[in-house]
C-alpha cells in the first residue's frame, strides 16, 4: 500500500512540476522573450549600388535578389549577407 502511494504522490510531484513550466512559459511577459524578428536593415545609398540581378543566395538557399557594388562586394536583399553562390 504505501509503495502505491510513494508511486501516486511522485507522479502527481512530476505532472505539477511541468505543468508550472507550460504555464510558466505560456504567459511569459513579451519583454521577457527574446526577440527573434532582426531590425530593420539599413538603407542602402543609390549611388553604393551598380545593379540588381537574381542569383542563388547560400543562406537562404533559393534564389533571391542581389546588389552589385562598385567595390565588387554582391549583398542579398532578403537576408543582407554577401554569401552570393551564383553572383558572378
Amino acid at each position: 500500500m504505501n509503495d502505491r502511494i510513494t508511486i501516486g504522490a511522485a507522479f502527481l510531484m512530476t505532472s505539477l512540476a511541468g505543468a508550472a513550466a507550460v504555464a510558466r512559459a505560456w504567459f511569459a511577459p513579451a519583454s521577457s522573450r527574446p526577440r527573434t524578428v532582426p531590425g530593420p536593415a539599413p538603407m542602402l545609398r543609390p549611388v553604393e549600388a551598380l545593379d540588381r540581378f537574381e542569383a542563388r543566395c547560400l543562406v537562404e538557399r533559393r534564389n533571391t535578389l542581389h546588389v552589385r557594388f562598385r567595390a565588387g562586394g554582391v549583398m542579398c536583399l532578403d537576408c543582407r549577407s554577401s554569401l552570393a553562390g551564383g553572383a558572378r
